[in-house]
């Protein structure tokens, strides 16, 4: 599961990296994070799929919510055996008038409880 969501996140992260530094001109001396080619790859993707320029990030950064959403899941999915019980318990103390009862963490619905000096 850590390769799955490393290999979800590394792309990600690298795209996002070049789009923040080559849209704001931020090159530290390379040219592939210039805003010449940042205008460059969006023209040419532009032209492939036949919409303007200036749309795409924002059709990238909702196919990457999509992913991103889809990933979560699966990893919830996957963990569920560690982290539904705790929930099941919050929600429970939340919906059950049981006020002076504590949770597992030691707190009760109105916070932490302090012994007694």
């Amino acid at each position: 599961m850590r390769i799955f969501l490393a290999l979800w996140f590394i792309p990600l992260a690298l795209f996002w990296s070049w789009y923040a530094l080559s849209s704001n001109d931020i090159s530290f001396g390379y040219h592939m994070l210039s805003r010449q080619v940042h205008d460059l790859v969006f023209q040419i993707y532009g032209n492939m799929l036949g919409v303007e320029p200036a749309k795409i990030p924002a059709m990238v950064a909702s196919a990457c919510a999509f992913d991103s959403l889809l990933v979560m899941g699966i990893a919830a999915f996957r963990w569920r055996k560690h982290w539904l019980p705790q929930t099941k318990e919050i929600f429970s103390s939340y919906w059950n008038d049981d006020s002076g009862r504590e949770t597992s963490a030691g707190y009760s619905r109105s916070g932490p409880v302090h012994p007694a000096e």
